[in-house]
């Protein structure tokens, strides 16, 4: 394992300007445990990293954690880099204004029920747009995950609004 992989986990604590025997405390893991993870020599557990997200208010560690660490998400999770909430807010509105055109292409690649070797570079094409459009839902979710962390949201009336909106 690389330790760019583990920096990111001593420098969300460093952020914080916790010492690590503070921090081991918080988390409710043995110091040397947390050694072995910021240093590399121990892959931290999925709930580690979960714990280690709300307690340094850092959810991009969880993202990281999926891309990186594990078998699977390896292959499925994106690495969701950290922007700005304005710049987010700009790719989603991109990826919105091609809407009507991803639709319509996706419409005539698959009416038919078979898709053909003259078909799959537009399917391509089309599953790129449409992971760009993911990837910035992704990012907006962690921009407000660390806004609600930061006190800059408040976290009840965002999740109250949001389970509303979900029908929950």
């Amino acid at each position: 394992m690389a330790d760019s992989k583990v920096n990111v986990y001593k420098a969300a604590r460093n952020a914080l300007g916790w010492s690590r025997e503070a921090a081991a405390e918080e988390l409710g893991i043995s110091d040397d445990k947390l050694e072995r993870i910021e240093n590399g020599k121990q892959l931290p557990n999925p709930q580690d990293v979960k714990i280690m997200s709300d307690v340094y208010r850092s959810p991009e560690l969880c993202n990281h954690y999926c891309h990186f660490d594990c078998e699977i998400g390896a292959q499925y999770v994106p690495e969701i880099p950290d922007k700005e909430l304005a710049a987010i807010v700009l790719k989603i509105i991109d990826s919105i204004y091609e809407a009507d055109d991803i639709k319509r292409t996706l419409v005539n690649i698959t009416a038919d029920g078979v898709i053909s070797d003259d078909e799959i570079p537009a399917l391509v094409q089309t599953q790129s747009r449409l992971e760009k459009l993911s990837n910035a839902t992704e990012a907006l979710q962690l921009c407000i995950e660390r806004k609600i962390d930061n006190g800059d949201i408040n976290k009840e009336l965002y999740v109250k609004e949001f389970k509303k909106a979900a029908g929950k």
